[in-house]
């Protein structure tokens, strides 16, 4: 647990008084950070699933949703209201699951060159509101006192950070690689002069 808390020591602060402790064992996160990447992998399990991030932008409703959700987390964040444990969790859910399904699909778009697979069909909007459902229903049970929900969270929390690693990772080598395409085609048509 040393080496996953090392790991996340980078990008949160750890404050044991405002960590879960699950079945005995201290999250190595801190409640809001917990929710932040909770709510990343389940939304990045779920885009995965159904491909929803390949069919394009979200549509206008779920865009506006997920844009609220990420302004509702400065009010959070900066502790500006802080009523406690739950809020936080749930800051964090609402505002990774945001984050995803704003970025995922971006992603796509622009390493696929606007290029998307078929129309977005209703389904996949209906089951956008079954997982946000879904998410902000979590702090209601969370966090169930065993060592499976233990290593379920903290499998999350690792599946949402790949995902903005993947993301970061995809735009910059597509933006190598056309930037290293383009120099060269401009070399060809100028006769490498």
């Amino acid at each position: 647990m040393n080496v996953t808390a090392y790991i996340f020591s980078f990008l949160c602060s750890q404050d044991a008084s405002r960590s879960f402790t699950i079945a005995g064992h201290l999250m190595p996160l801190c409640q809001r950070c917990t929710g932040l990447y909770v709510g990343m992998g389940l939304s990045f399990i779920w885009l995965l699933l159904n491909r929803y991030h390949k069919k394009g932008l979200p549509p206008r409703s779920i865009v506006y949703v997920n844009i609220l959700c990420l302004l509702a987390m400065p009010i959070f964040g900066f502790h500006l209201l802080d009523p406690g444990p739950v809020w936080r969790l749930w800051s964090g859910l609402i505002y990774g699951n945001a984050l995803v399904c704003l970025l995922l699909p971006a992603t796509s778009v622009i390493c696929s060159e606007a290029k998307w697979v078929g129309p977005r069909a209703g389904t996949s909007t209906i089951s956008f509101w079954l997982l946000f459902v879904f998410l902000n229903g979590i702090p209601f049970w969370f966090p169930f006192q065993s060592d499976y929900c233990f290593w379920i969270a903290v499998l999350l929390t690792f599946i949402g950070l790949a995902c903005v690693v993947f993301c970061i990772v995809a735009i910059t080598v597509y933006s190598l690689k056309k930037t290293l395409v383009s120099v060269v085609l401009k070399g060809f048509n100028n006769g490498f002069a």
